[in-house]
């Protein structure tokens, strides 16, 4: 059974593709996007592996604070991995990344540097984890996810979710969210961003009001027991099942 975390990769690879191809500047620039935030997500999962193998000489603290600093997790992680040559090319795509999505103006991307990027994350599929696609196999997925992603014509929302640096995360959305809908999308940007699910409701209020999706503390705890009823949401922790995280998959375009 494939892990819930690697579907998670393969579908960001597969929708960078698909806007690759768009041929749009706008296309072009989220799918750079989507394949640093692969690659980002890549090494903070083996990263993991390896602390919980005792296998980084950080505290616990120190690794935390490791995390969220993009070459400073690079550079901690990749030097255990046969991807280590690859440390600085990776630093380099993420600060191109970073211009595109945090630039004043719109910046276009050439193909050509996505697909570079694309196959280092490739790369580290293969050499980390293991994991290989053929280029046809690349293509199947790539035709599936996009039928998935637009059925009939059907308009995805794309949602961005950003980590300030200080436990909190945002998200950004132009759709008008029902209640239920951005509190499992919160729920998955903070795990996505910060590697682990809110700590309690207060951790994920907090992140809803930066986001300007308010939801009062009552309000928030009746809809997290209705989410619960619906099998969206673990029992006794703030963790999306995996009903949840299709459900919003399959209605939303989700980027960090």
């Amino acid at each position: 059974m494939t892990p819930i975390w690697l579907e998670d990769v393969i579908e960001q690879i597969c929708i960078a593709r698909i806007l690759r191809d768009s041929k749009t500047t706008s296309g072009r620039r989220l799918s750079m996007i989507l394949v640093d935030n692969a690659v980002e997500f890549m090494v903070k999962v083996h990263g993991e592996n390896l602390f919980n193998k005792k296998q980084l000489s950080l505290s616990r603290k120190d690794w935390e604070s490791t995390k969220p600093v993009f070459a400073l997790l690079v550079n901690t992680v990749l030097p255990h991995t046969p991807a280590s040559p690859f440390q600085q090319e990776i630093i380099d795509y993420h600060n191109m990344r970073n211009a595109l999505y945090h630039g004043t103006n719109p910046l276009s991307v050439e193909p050509k540097k996505i697909n570079n990027y694309m196959d280092i994350a490739c790369k580290l599929l293969e050499l980390i984890f293991g994991f290989v696609n053929s280029e046809d196999e690349w293509k199947k997925t790539t035709q599936s996810m996009q039928t998935i992603l637009l059925p009939k014509g059907e308009k995805i929302e794309l949602v961005r979710f950003s980590n300030t640096g200080d436990g909190t995360v945002t998200m950004q959305t132009n759709r008008t969210l029902a209640d239920t809908d951005a509190i499992l999308l919160m729920i998955y940007g903070i795990t996505k961003e910060i590697g682990k699910p809110p700590e309690n409701n207060e951790q994920l209020e907090k992140c809803l009001n930066h986001s300007e999706q308010f939801i009062e503390s009552k309000r928030l705890a009746v809809n997290i027991s209705h989410l619960r009823t619906q099998k969206k949401i673990e029992k006794g922790k703030l963790a999306l099942k995996s009903t949840g995280r299709d459900y919003i998959k399959k209605k939303y375009l989700v980027s960090s």
